[in-house]
């Protein structure tokens, strides 16, 4: 099979949509009037001071404005009761609104933003307002834990006054989750982690609800393990695999996003590693959920996905980057991604193979698994006589993604899997990850070593480090030596809830 038939991704695209998860609000008020102040030793220079409880009404001049603090990270629409004082409105109401995820997002300007995302994803509004005298929901859906309300114009006899503010919050999540962890560090990481698992799980799980707000594979895959230990919510699972299956391309390759509105739509990107893991997926669905006819219905295509990444092997059964491809693996601009995705492969290969047995397809099973002997083959020809270590690209270049896919393939197990894993974490030449959605792999890597104590430690320096710095919800980058790092070109268009970051609330309570 290159790809299902049309009648099948109809189908799975109808029961995508009986799939969709209606979202009810819930109406959730600031629990505090804040300012911010610059701050050398606060994340990104900036830090919210609590002013005390929200005083409202408050009555605010031209040229005014107040700062809520929500206390923790939403998301949903922003409601506004307003009306005027001292006398009748002449003029209409100017009002500026600036919402953020952090801090620096209410203290930095948007005037000189320089990122080469656009600038319409920034959170900010500006409202004229002819007649003031009932309350405003705003149509536009936010992702933020601070309000800023400015008065930018009113007229000659009035003055504006806030009565009231709130969000009403909206998540697919349902229930509340025993928290994880054996001590309070690693119970205050599982809360955010849970949070922000929660804030991306709406009508899909979505990988960050403020800036992209779309259907990823490679984010699903850990948004999925998270959900199966805490909000089992199968149905945003089978809706979202159905989605993306269902926008298969012609030469069976499944798409890396899907965008939900105004009507379902492939995204343009494919990525070679996010494919290779569309069957880790269904299999960690089906394990979950029961749902094996799915896993039936998908074995194929998952199977496909697998053949796909292997025409990039060569003749040794290594796999080469032809650069016709967006490889992924990790934010890190200087990573060489060909050992990692070599990895990957491995992976994958396995996973799949478990999916075949598990689906009584000893034909798959065999062919997958003649595939992964190659593969075994090909990793040794990546790998350091001498140390061990494997190496990538022509510059054999160490890293901590290279070593950890290695290890999650199997190309090395047992004692020699923590021996690599050890050597590259205390070599300071290594080219450590980028973002949160490597240093997961490393985790599990080091777990399936039987590493629990350096997983252990990782997971309280990495993520704890992101607590330490008053995150909410965890992030789409984090680099603790770099704290306005962005692949964007500005840290405010960063994503400070991002659905790859999540995953503590899964490695918790494995």
């Amino acid at each position: 099979m290159v790809r299902p038939s049309d009648e099948q991704l109809s189908e799975w695209l109808a029961v995508a949509e009986s799939l969709r998860s209606t979202l009810v609000p819930e109406r959730v008020e600031p629990v505090a009037v804040a300012t911010v102040v610059a701050d050398p030793e606060a994340f990104q220079g900036w830090r919210v001071v609590r002013q005390g409880e929200r005083a409202l009404p408050i009555t605010l001049k031209q040229g005014e404005s107040v700062l809520f603090d929500f206390g923790e990270h939403l998301v949903g629409q922003l409601e506004l009761r307003l009306r005027v004082v001292r006398g009748p409105q002449d003029a209409p109401l100017r009002v500026r609104l600036v919402l953020g995820e952090v801090p620096a997002e209410v203290a930095e300007p948007f005037d000189h933003y320089s990122g080469w995302l656009s600038r319409s994803w920034l959170q900010d509004e500006v409202l004229n307002l002819d007649i003031v005298d009932e309350v405003l929901v705003l149509p536009r859906r936010y992702a933020f834990q601070f309000v800023k309300v400015e008065i930018l114009a009113t007229g000659r006899n009035f003055d504006a006054q806030l009565e009231g503010i709130a969000c009403l919050a909206v998540t697919a999540a349902q229930g509340e989750v025993p928290p994880a962890g054996a001590d309070e560090e690693l119970r205050a990481i599982d809360a955010v982690a849970l949070r922000t698992l929660r804030n991306c799980m709406l009508t899909v799980f979505e990988d960050g609800p403020k800036r992209d707000r779309r259907l990823w594979l490679g984010d699903l895959r850990l948004q999925a393990l998270g959900n199966y230990r805490t909000y089992r919510n199968h149905d945003l699972v089978k809706r979202s695999l159905c989605l993306l299956a269902g926008f298969t391309r012609e030469d069976g390759a499944v798409p890396a996003c899907v965008y939900e509105y105004p009507r379902a739509k492939s995204g343009d990107l494919y990525i070679l590693d996010y494919c290779a893991l569309f069957g880790a997926t269904v299999l960690e669905y089906a394990e979950s959920s029961s749902d094996w006819e799915l896993a039936r219905q998908m074995a194929p295509l998952a199977f496909r996905q697998i053949d796909i990444v292997s025409e990039k092997l060569d003749e040794h059964g290594t796999f080469v980057d032809d650069g016709t491809w967006w490889v992924f693996i990790d934010w890190s601009e200087t990573l060489d991604k060909q050992a990692a995705m070599h990895g990957v492969l491995m992976c994958a290969t396995l996973r799949c193979i478990e999916l075949a047995e598990r689906l009584e397809m000893p034909k798959e099973v065999q062919r997958l698994r003649r595939l992964h002997e190659r593969l075994q083959v090909g990793a040794e020809r990546l790998r350091d006589a001498g140390t061990g270590l494997f190496l990538s690209g022509k510059q054999e270049q160490v890293s901590w993604g290279s070593q950890a896919w290695m290890a999650l393939g199997e190309a090395v197990t047992g004692d020699e899997a923590a021996s690599v894993l050890r050597q590259v974490a205390e070599n300071p030449d290594a080219v450590r990850p980028g973002g949160p959605y490597l240093y997961h792999y490393v985790v599990e890597a080091m777990l399936k070593a039987g590493m629990q104590r350096e997983a252990d430690a990782l997971l309280r320096k990495y993520w704890g480090a992101m607590v330490r710095r008053g995150a909410s919800t965890f992030w789409e980058v984090f680099d603790p030596t770099d704290e306005h790092r962005s692949p964007y070109g500005s840290h405010l268009v960063n994503s400070y809830c991002h659905a790859w970051s999540c995953t503590p609330a899964y490695l918790l309570r494995r």
